[in-house]
């Protein structure tokens, strides 16, 4: 009997488009797919993002295939004159266009849903090359395809984000398992931590976290630490995510990639308990936050920006004497607003934030970056303090991220 040795497969990234070089776009594509292909055991070599031009798209997927066995490209395939995406591809392969019917009928049916009539040029949102294979979009209107050609494999996405990443999911992971059947298997650890710094980190692991071969990369972000692992064999990852468990427990928040948000959220339900919160230098960050994640109705009861003194004493009960002894910003008047939002909204627990994000309004006594948060619950009020540097933005997603770690710590 001869058994099938598995391989290394790799994968290449080519992002189209000029904004994306201008600076006009983010590119979250290339963040989305190289998470996406190394969870699903590719190794990915190289992103490379691309301006709208026939030629240098060409050159690039010409080259990408003397490196990769897979090929991925995301954008250009709208309706306007630079969008040439599919005529790159096409161009590449020395073959006509291809008009899909079965997507058209989507277009059409999505102008009718609106009441529009469908502009003449949105029917190049519906043509491929004549060798792939069409993959409909049924989160928007420009068709995505794929093509097989010897032991190479292109796929082509629509740039727009939530489009992509749902066909990458839907359409995309089933055809690699077809097409990289023999593709060695991914054995991964992901480990994020909270209220720890890269260094510290680093540290605690220990040299010895390091005695067998394996990939490792440490990703900072405001607040928060993430770990991934890559390694041969599942014995390792075992073995690697006792360690990580002993010796970084007490920050370690989750072992998937659902931010902290997700994971107090998850903490609340699990419980059976609900939150509200009053913000003022974070303007409303701390609930976008919180929201951002699917089913946060479900503990998440509201809250308030409460910018102005007036707001926080009508809405929060903030008492007046409180203001004026101790200023807005005070430990006082975080413990009232935590609990005034607590009040309001019957909530379990309330969380206030109060500070200086800048880069004004700062003192001696209260310099810009001075922040604190407060966590209220039945029985009990804490109050953080906290001085945070960085830019406005930064101040404000900092404070944000310290109040969840808050939280989490309460209720872990």
């Amino acid at each position: 009997m001869t058994r099938q040795i598995a391989k290394e497969y790799t994968a290449e990234l080519l992002t189209i488009g000029s904004e994306l070089l201008n600076g006009s776009t983010v590119n979250t594509n290339a963040s989305f797919l190289g998470s996406f292909l190394t969870s699903s055991g590719f190794k990915v070599i190289r992103q490379t993002a691309c301006r709208d031009d026939l030629q240098s798209i060409i050159l690039q997927l010409t080259q990408a295939f003397t490196r990769a066995d897979l090929v991925i490209l995301t954008g250009g395939l709208g309706p306007t004159p630079d969008d040439i995406t599919r005529e790159a591809v096409a161009a590449y392969f020395r073959v006509p266009l291809k008009f899909s019917a079965g997507q058209y009928r989507l277009i059409s049916k999505w102008y009718r849903q609106k009441s529009k009539k469908i502009p003449r040029i949105v029917r190049r949102e519906a043509m491929f090359p004549q060798n792939a294979v069409p993959m409909i979009n049924r989160y928007g209107i420009a068709l995505g395809f794929y093509i097989s050609t010897g032991n190479k494999f292109i796929v082509v996405l629509p740039g727009v984000p939530s489009e992509m990443q749902k066909m990458a999911h839907e359409s995309v992971t089933p055809l690699l398992k077809k097409k990289f059947k023999d593709k060695r298997a991914a054995f991964a650890l992901t480990a994020r931590l909270v209220g720890i710094s890269e260094p510290k980190t680093m540290a605690l692991l220990g040299r010895d976290f390091f005695d067998v071969p394996f990939e490792f990369g440490i990703y900072p972000y405001p607040g928060e630490v993430t770990i991934r692992i890559q390694a041969a064999s599942r014995n390792i990852i075992f073995r690697l995510q006792t360690k990580i468990r002993k010796r970084l427990g007490r920050y370690l928040y989750g072992e998937t990639d659902s931010n902290l948000a997700a994971s107090l959220g998850n903490l609340l339900v699990r419980n059976r308990r609900s939150l509200a919160v009053a913000e003022s230098c974070t303007g409303g960050r701390l609930s976008a936050m919180l929201t951002s994640n699917e089913g946060a109705s479900s503990y998440f009861l509201g809250g308030v920006t409460a910018y102005s003194d007036k707001v926080k004493q009508c809405l929060l009960r903030v008492p007046g004497p409180a203001l004026k002894k101790y200023g807005a910003v005070s430990g006082p008047v975080a413990i009232q607003m935590a609990k005034g939002v607590r009040e309001q909204f019957q909530s379990d627990y309330g969380i206030a934030i109060t500070g200086i994000a800048g880069p004004g309004g700062g003192s001696r006594k209260k310099p810009v970056g001075t922040v604190f948060i407060a966590v209220a619950a039945a029985k009990k009020c804490r109050v953080y303090y906290g001085l945070f540097s960085g830019s406005r933005g930064q101040i404000q997603d900092r404070t944000a991220a310290q109040a969840l770690e808050l939280l989490w710590r309460e209720l872990k």
